[in-house]
């Protein structure tokens, strides 16, 4: 049964808590008594007493008024001086305002409120990127304040058709969450599934980002990431004007894109701050980078366990002799630094970041040295695996890295199992899976599998900017062209 807005009703059901602010209020002073409620800490006090409980209290022509409809007229028609003031008649709603740091003033006799936007939070400034460096560009980064990042974007594409809507999502977090694309560009389609998944999260509390980012992609079994998120207000304004969609929630200090294809996760922003010559000259480097990082070890593996015919004979007898004092197999070897890898890698997150700073230095200058000189595994071993994994760290999408590395495991193991062959049925896998792969209605490999030359020219190569004269077909069926 739907409660009735009144004050006993929500006295009772806050009568526990001693964060949340009950008052009556004496409208100037002619015995018509209301009623204040909202949350303390959230609300700005002075705000609320200078746009809305100095006039109530102090205004002469109120003197003369003796309903409660009367009173939410003049507050309505500008009585208050507040620009955001909005009339409630749902018991839920009124909670949900109140809970998210608005005053409601409720009205007994009436039994509706008037909700008034009060809210401050404290947050932390706006800051540089802490993991998406630049050297030109903008500086500025989201933070956790949904609001604070909305206008951000706002800032950047100043257009009538930049929309912004307010959803709503877990059953007792009640997280904000804001749809953000452009009306005129994007695929009404594609903003119709996004805002069902998220009217459809039947989950309690929405804590952290992958409680989000699970409802939000399809493919959910794949370990390769299918949405793309980034700290920088500038790379979201850009996805949006191609006919992307943004996700904003409250709480979390990045923004996610919709929908994300591989070449996306590969591409930096300072792609495009420099020459295109330059930019295409790094996104090659991070292509050979992510197959190093992924074939590197196995192919060592396979090399020196299955076909030692393959190196040439220099190679193979400076391996030869490395391994003579080594009791382990190269499997062995290289699986286990591997491990010995992660585990650092791990384990300087956790750390402080000076400590895990000096950690890293200390497993991987003093161990790995120890190591070879204990004849636990080789020198070559070493530099493979070291080489693997710094080019793994290259790649500008942590998600799509922390991917590739499992990636990289499993092609070790099917190396170690079955040599270049395992490598080969590894490879076809790996391909077969990416190009399954559907992100609300576009391929995850596009546009690499597409016959649109026009979509070409900014995958592996970067070219010049007069050149992005059309958006994608299968992002934006209509209003395709970007500039003449």
């Amino acid at each position: 049964m739907e409660k009735i807005i009144n004050s006993t009703n929500l006295k009772a059901l806050f009568h526990k808590s001693g964060d949340i602010v009950q008052r009556q209020l004496n409208v100037a002073h002619s015995g018509l008594i209301i009623h204040i409620f909202g949350v303390d800490g959230l609300m700005n006090t002075m705000m609320l007493d200078e746009t809305i409980l100095q006039p109530l209290t102090e205004n002469e022509e109120l003197k003369n008024i003796k309903t409660e409809k009367e009173v939410m007229n003049y507050l309505l028609e500008g009585g208050a001086y507040h620009a955001f003031a909005i009339e409630v008649t749902d018991f839920d709603l009124l909670i949900r305002y109140i809970l998210s740091g608005m005053a409601a003033l409720v009205f007994d006799q009436e039994q509706k409120a008037l909700i008034f936007d009060v809210r401050t939070f404290d947050k932390r400034s706006i800051s540089e990127p802490s993991d998406e460096g630049v050297m030109k560009g903008a500086k500025d980064s989201f933070i956790e304040v949904m609001r604070t990042n909305t206008v951000l974007i706002r800032r950047r594409i100043r257009s009538e058709y930049l929309v912004v809507e307010q959803l709503n999502a877990g059953k007792l977090s009640k997280t904000d969450i804001a749809l953000v694309y452009l009306s005129n560009i994007a695929d009404m389609d594609t903003v119709n599934r996004i805002r069902d998944s998220i009217n459809n999260l039947d989950i309690d509390n929405i804590s952290t980002p992958a409680f989000i980012e699970e409802y939000l992609t399809d493919n959910k079994k794949s370990i390769f990431p299918q949405i793309m998120y980034t700290q920088r207000p500038d790379r979201v304004s850009a996805n949006l004007t191609d006919g992307r969609v943004a996700v904003v929630v409250d709480g979390i200090p990045f923004v996610y894109i919709l929908p994300c294809q591989l070449p996306m996760l590969m591409q930096s922003p300072e792609d495009y701050a420099n020459h295109y010559i330059i930019g295409s000259s790094l996104r090659v480097i991070r292509y050979i980078a992510m197959i190093l990082t992924i074939f590197l070890p196995a192919f060592y593996i396979a090399a020196t366990t299955f076909q030692n015919q393959m190196l040439p004979p220099e190679i193979a007898l400076s391996i030869q002799q490395a391994k003579q004092d080594v009791p382990f197999s190269s499997a062995s070897e290289v699986l286990g630094l591997l491990i010995a890898f992660e585990i650092l890698i791990e384990a300087g997150l956790r750390l402080p970041k000076t400590v895990g700073t000096a950690m890293s230095i200390l497993g991987g200058l003093v161990v790995g040295q120890s190591a070879v000189e204990a004849k636990i595994v080789s020198p070559t071993v070493v530099v493979i695996v070291a080489l693997a994994g710094i080019a793994g760290f290259i790649l500008p999408s942590q998600d799509l890295s922390s991917g590739i590395r499992v990636t990289r495991f499993v092609m070790a193991i099917l190396a170690a199992v079955a040599g270049f062959f395992g490598m080969t049925a590894g490879l076809i896998i790996l391909i077969t899976h990416l190009c399954s792969l559907d992100n609300y209605g576009v391929a995850y490999m596009s546009p690499f599998v597409d016959v649109e030359t026009s979509n070409h020219k900014d995958t592996l190569f970067r070219f010049p900017i007069k050149y992005f004269t059309k958006r994608s077909k299968k992002i934006v069926p209509e209003n395709r062209v970007k500039q003449k």
